[in-house]
């Protein structure tokens, strides 16, 4: 669970935007739950599940999770647990609410922090004693935390957490190749889940094989951690009153998302506790929700395992792929310079319905140019990879179009891949014979065809954008050249 103003554990779209290259599986840096408008999220049948948490729709675990809160200190609420029509579970009003008002102030002692206190000491000791990251550390406090059982003060806590987390980390390679073939959210996702391995492959090399006794392989293992990253990217938010400092907070995690609403989790150091401030009033029954961050539908699958429905959130985006022709007289060069900044041959530029950032623009002015033009390369290079202080719309006025049509091209390839994938979506064999089995790839390929959907829709709207404009430029020039040989043969 992410809050818009705070984790940006991937590119934004503008001003900040960082260039994606599109094939990138780079080592864990570490970082980066259901929408209004949801239109399925992935209900996987857990295949390794670990021995602790709840299945995801379970109430019982949930309210006794409340009862504990209630008990050590979290304030009378006016939200309660229920399963919801968004999100199987979710906090529901049970009085009226209103907008404006604070809610939740969950305690500084009911939330889980980097400094939390260990059940068992020792292992926390080891980690910070080998200066293991939050994320990491985290991961390995909650697998500690979990496998004591009732010993551990979070026990309640952890019973009331997903057995499997809605997550990517759980689709396997061929389910990724399978459904996510025409989406750059299949590389993002790969990246993660080799991310996740390298990190768990470090700590056990580094630390976990040198201390058997308090990290056993039977407890911390790939599929623990699996599901403590899945948690993590799920749950966890950073707190901008708290000097960004990184947290799960007990109870809070249990609001779903709505691309409707831009409320965030934050300390409020007034009441000196975790709350958010409603932008709308609710009525008792109505499901209470905050927003997880101004994130794309792919973004909102990979982290949480759902997407919204078409058209439903402002803030989807889709990520276009473009890259230098080897055949152009000018590629080592252009290459070179692309390398000097961070970027590669090829690279992925986010699209919104609203446009694309100049980056892009600037990234096809340096592949459509000519070697005429070998003094601009740099400034071009330097432009797409967002280095330059300069936030001015560089223009090319000689070569726009073949910039323009550069892009076009590299959209209409990728309308392609998705126009293929759903043509074929309606007759892919799901191979199963476990009825368990085929809900979970039924699952799985409906969530592929809606992604699919709301990303082509924006493909869609900038091949529009980008036919209309190159229509109208070359109406233009049509009409200048009439009006040119008009006035050459009236002097003729």
């Amino acid at each position: 669970m992410t809050e818009p103003s705070t984790i940006s554990f991937f590119s934004n779209f503008l001003p900040s935007f960082r260039p994606q290259t599109c094939v990138s599986h780079r080592p864990l840096s570490l970082p980066r739950k259901h929408q209004v408008h949801c239109s399925v999220s992935a209900g996987a049948t857990p295949q390794n599940a670990v021995a602790w948490g709840c299945e995801i729709e379970s109430l019982e675990s949930a309210s006794g999770l409340q009862r504990w809160l209630s008990e050590s200190g979290l304030p009378p609420q006016k939200m309660g647990i229920d399963r919801v029509e968004v999100g199987e579970r979710g906090l529901v009003a049970l009085k009226n609410i209103r907008k404006g008002e604070k809610l939740l102030f969950v305690p500084p002692s009911l939330v889980i922090t980097p400094n939390s206190e260990w059940s068992h000491p020792e292992a926390g000791e080891v980690l910070k004693r080998n200066s293991v990251p939050d994320w990491p550390l985290l991961a390995t406090y909650l697998i500690s935390e979990a496998s004591l059982m009732e010993s551990s003060r979070w026990s309640n806590y952890i019973s009331a957490l997903p057995r499997q987390p809605y997550s990517l980390l759980y689709w396997s390679q061929a389910e990724l190749d399978r459904y996510l073939e025409a989406s750059q959210i299949r590389e993002r996702a790969i990246e993660r889940i080799n991310n996740v391995i390298g990190t768990y492959n470090d700590l056990r090399l580094r630390i976990f094989s040198k201390y058997p006794d308090i990290f056993p392989d039977e407890v911390f293992n790939i599929e623990s951690f699996k599901w403590s990253f899945g948690i993590l990217f799920s749950r966890m938010v950073r707190l901008p009153s708290m000097d960004g400092k990184v947290a799960l907070v007990p109870w809070a995690d249990m609001l779903n998302h709505s691309c409707e609403v831009e409320t965030f989790l934050d300390y409020d150091k007034q009441s000196k506790g975790i709350v958010f401030t409603t932008d709308r009033p609710y009525q008792p029954g109505e499901q209470v929700f905050i927003s997880y961050g101004k994130k794309s539908n792919g973004e909102l699958l990979l982290s949480y395992g759902f997407v919204p429905k078409e058209g439903a959130n402002p803030s989807d985006s889709v990520e276009l792929s473009l890259s230098l022709k080897k055949s152009d007289a000018s590629y080592k060069e252009k290459l070179e310079l692309l390398k000097k900044y961070g970027l590669s041959a090829s690279q992925c530029f986010p699209i919104q319905i609203t446009g694309w950032p100049l980056e892009l623009m600037a990234y096809a002015y340096l592949a459509a140019s000519p070697p005429s033009m070998r003094e601009n390369f740099e400034e071009m290079a330097t432009a797409a990879s967002n280095n330059t202080t300069s936030k001015k719309d560089l223009r090319y006025p000689e070569i726009e179009e073949q910039a323009l049509q550069f892009i076009l091209d590299s959209c209409e390839a990728s309308i392609s891949k998705y126009n293929k994938f759903l043509q074929a979506s309606g007759s892919l064999d799901l191979d199963v014979t476990s009825p368990k089995q085929l809900n979970r790839r039924l699952f799985l390929k409906q969530l592929a065809v809606d992604l699919c959907n709301s990303e082509r829709r924006i493909l869609f709207r900038a091949q529009y954008i980008l036919r209309r404009k190159l229509r109208d430029m070359r109406a233009g020039e049509l009409r200048a050249l009439k009006i040119f040989n008009g006035f050459r043969k009236f002097f003729q």
